[in-house]
């Protein structure tokens, strides 16, 4: 199987997964104490990512990292699939703490497998179509998801799902694209002196540092309107999971239309992702101000067209670290990343409750604009 394909089946595999988020919400909103679940669903997930991603940068720096995204695919299909046959509230938390802490390995071992998989002159380009597919089965797939929740359940969307994942196993077992490395970076990767090894090079590398540290600001950003999207879809119109599918789905459009802008912009890789990130959290304030179907919608594309620029320039910056220390930066990341994002999921229901909805996301996009200022002052005095 040629590279890029597999990033067309690494697609399906994404659109289950954005079926799935819509159909497990559903399913959630059934329960007694729906507002409870459901913040207890999105922390589960980023607990088994914080827990598990600095082994997960290990792993993916030691192993061979095919393997590893085989052994994740399978692991989250069997646990996604338990839902349909045990679908009460304790089996699709255990599910999605499961499920947070494979997609870690999956995706840290899959991000620092595209330099060996594709030339690093290739990578913007390889970056932006990742982006562009991801943003293609988001469009279907909240819609679709939203759809088949509605009309034929919360079963099938969630065994699709499960589907989804094995599909991507099997692929991965026709391909293979370890690259030979130099003698030095494989004594590095044996000896391996781990998370103080790893702080010690990105402190050499003050673009990964930021990255590394502005993931937690992002994730404190997207937590919040991830928890905020199904009560801003239930605002305007009650028991409506197709307009919840629908809002995720503008996102989706909006990110396809940044990652072609951000591989035809002439801006250093740096300036775009710092410019594009600020727009968002302004742009994400202005959505959960709407009052409006149309305008929600409109604010909320826009704001994934920044998203999908952003996302290309940070993906392809991290990709420049060493191959043999590249899985753990990612590791380091993945887990700031996953810290901000339980921090947003456990604050977010009881600022919601204090503050309003709005008040709620408007404060975390006032915190991601201040670490952007913080850390953007930093990267411009060690550059």
């Amino acid at each position: 199987m040629q590279m890029k394909t597999y990033l067309y089946v690494h697609a399906l595999s994404s659109l289950g997964s954005r079926m799935d988020l819509i159909a497990c919400s559903a399913l959630i909103f059934t329960f007694d104490h729906s507002a409870f679940w459901l913040m207890a669903f999105f922390v589960a997930r980023q607990a088994g990512g914080i827990l598990f991603s600095l082994a997960a940068g290990v792993l993916a720096d030691r192993v061979d990292r095919r393997r590893a995204m085989i052994a994740s695919d399978i692991g989250a299909g069997l646990a996604v699939l338990s839902i349909v046959f045990f679908p009460n509230p304790y089996v699709v938390v255990a599910a999605a703490f499961f499920k947070g802490m494979l997609y870690s390995l999956f995706h840290i071992s899959f991000q620092s497998s595209l330099p060996q998989m594709f030339e690093r002159d290739e990578l913007v380009r390889i970056n932006g179509l990742t982006v562009r597919l991801e943003s293609v089965v988001g469009i279907v797939g909240f819609a679709l998801g939203g759809f088949l929740t509605s009309h034929v359940g919360y079963s099938l969307v969630i065994a699709c799902d499960a589907a989804s994942f094995l599909v991507s196993a099997a692929a991965l077992t026709r391909m293979r694209w370890e690259r030979a490395e130099p003698a030095i970076a494989k004594v590095n990767a044996s000896e391996g002196a781990g998370f103080r090894e790893t702080l010690l090079y990105l402190a050499k590398q003050p673009i990964l540092l930021v990255i590394s540290l502005l993931a937690l600001f992002e994730s404190l950003s997207t937590s919040a309107h991830n928890y905020g999207l199904p009560f801003l879809a239930e605002q305007l119109a009650s028991a409506d999971a197709a307009l919840h599918g629908l809002m995720w789905s503008m996102m989706s459009l909006g990110g396809m239309a940044g990652s072609f802008v951000a591989g035809r912009l002439r801006v250093k890789k740096e300036e775009g992702m710092f410019g594009a990130f600020l727009l968002l959290a302004l742009v994400v304030m202005l959505a959960f101000a709407g009052t409006t179907r149309v305008s929600v919608l409109a604010l909320l594309a826009v704001a994934g067209l920044f998203a999908g620029a952003a996302q290309v320039y940070e993906s392809t910056l991290l990709q420049q670290a060493d191959n043999h220390i590249r899985g753990r930066v990612m590791g380091v990341q993945s887990l700031l990343s996953r810290i901000g994002f339980f921090i947003g999921f456990v604050a977010a229901p009881p600022l919601a409750a204090w503050t309003g909805l709005f008040g709620m996301v408007a404060l975390a996009q006032l915190l991601f604009l201040l670490g952007l200022l913080g850390l953007g002052s930093f990267y411009l005095r060690k550059r």
